[in-house]
Order: C-alpha cells, then sequence, then structure tokens
C-alpha cells in the first residue's frame, strides 16, 4: 500500500548482491531490504514496516491450528534449484565490511536513523535477550537462534525503562527484573503484573550480514572485534533463502 493504493511487484534484478523489485503500477524500482523506491515516479518514497517474528512451522500451527499452505505442486517447479553448497548465495564480489562473514545472519535495527546489527551467534551467547539503547530508544532484542527468530522492542513500556534476562533455555521465555513480569519472544507479557502488556515493536528482522552493511554502511555492531571474530559462517542449505 503506497499513497492509499495497493501495488504489486516483481524482481527486477541485483544490486549489492541484494534483488530489487519494479511494481507494476508505475514502473518504480524499489530495494527490498530498506523499503526505498530508488528510480522512477516514486523515488524517494519508502514503504512502511512490519513486524515480521520468524518461527517454526510447529510453533505457528500451535498459534494458528487452521492455517493454510501452498501446494508445492504449482507448476513452476522447473523454475526451482536446489542451492550449491559451495556458493555464495548472494554476497557481491565488492563486499568489503569484514567484520563479521558476509552470510552470517543478524536482527538488524533501525531506531531515529542510527542502525545497529546484532549476530545471531552473540545474541545466542547472551541468551537470546539482550538490553541495549540504539538512537537514544532503549530497546530489547529477544531471539532464538534454533527457529532463527529475532525483533527488536521498545524497552519503555507506561514511561518505564524494564531490563529483560532469560529465565528458561528450552523454550523461549524472559522476565523483566522490575515486575517478574514473564514474556514470550514477540514482546507479551504471558504472566505476573504486566500480564497482557504488549511491546512497541522497533523497526527490525532478520538479514544477513552482507545486505545489511552494504545498505547501512555506517551500521554499528553489536559486540567487540574478539567477539566478532568467534561468528561462524552458517551452513549454505537453503534454510534461510
Amino acid at each position: 500500500m503506497i499513497n492509499d493504493e495497493w501495488h504489486t511487484f516483481e524482481v527486477l534484478g541485483l544490486k549489492d548482491g541484494v534483488f530489487t523489485m519494479v511494481d507494476r503500477q508505475t514502473g518504480s524500482v524499489w530495494n527490498h531490504l530498506d523499503g526505498n523506491a530508488a528510480e522512477g515516479p516514486l523515488a524517494g518514497q519508502r514503504m512502511g514496516f512490519i513486524p515480521l517474528q520468524q518461527m517454526t512451522w510447529s510453533e505457528w500451527t500451535a498459534l494458528h491450528p487452521d492455517s493454510q499452505i501452498l501446494d508445492r505442486s504449482t507448476g513452476f517447479e522447473s523454475r526451482y534449484r536446489e542451492i550449491s553448497p559451495s556458493a555464495q548465495v548472494g554476497v557481491d564480489s565488492s563486499f568489503s565490511d569484514t567484520r563479521l562473514p558476509a552470510n552470517s545472519l543478524v536482527v538488524g535495527v533501525e531506531a531515529w536513523d542510527e542502525f545497529r546489527a546484532f549476530p545471531f551467534d552473540l545474541l545466542a551467547e547472551d541468551n537470546g535477550v539482550v538490553n541495549d539503547v540504539v538512537g537514544g530508544l532503549e530497546i530489547v532484542v529477544l531471539s532464538d537462534l534454533s527457529s532463527q527468530s529475532g525483533l527488536a522492542w521498545s524497552r519503555v513500556l507506561d514511561g518505564v525503562v524494564l531490563e529483560f534476562e532469560r529465565v528458561t533455555s528450552s523454550s523461549f521465555v524472559a522476565r523483566d527484573t522490575a515486575t517478574g513480569s514473564t514474556w514470550d519472544i514477540r514482546g507479551r507479557a504471558t504472566g505476573g503484573p504486566l500480564e497482557g502488556s504488549q511491546l512497541t515493536w522497533v523497526t527490525s528482522f532478520v538479514t544477513q550480514w552482507y545486505g545489511w552493511a552494504e545498505y547501512h554502511p555506517a551500521t554499528g555492531l553489536y559486540g567487540s572485534p574478539e567477539r566478532w571474530a568467534t561468528v561462524a559462517t552458517p551452513p549454505l542449505d537453503g534454510s534461510f533463502y
């Protein structure tokens, strides 16, 4: 929805190793990673972001048992192909920000024109809960490496800045230290004095380092150089692409 009108999109090509789209209504070219129109009649406009919570199929069906899924027999199977184990999927040859391996997964966060990437490996080391400040906004990143899920949320609730910590290692449960209320990975209070409260989503999504760093060259990076050096390149098995 752009200027109160529905638009449809198709893939156009690659820019900095990340695909671009063209809308059929105006022919404008859009960057899918930041939602900006780079060329055409709508150049300079930006689409709004919505939170996309990645989860396993079992988690999804537990929440939405009546969900439907696209049949594999689409008639377009010949257009699909397996990803080679040796392929560097999408990485542009000119990519130069070597603070992390190019394909490592991060939670990219944008707040008040400041950008910061949170590597999944480091989030996992910190139990999937990181309290931080980005662009002057107090945030918490809630993540689960097993389902490659992670988003950022404002820690400010009713004017109070909360601190969060992980309380279970099997299923994801966090709590705030002020009230002892428990929270799920979607930023919802599931128990305690704040039960039923919802944290406000901060623009964030799961992506790969090379795309995030190319589109946001001044991005900050959570952790320290010593910790960045421990981040591993994920296996290219197609599980994320």
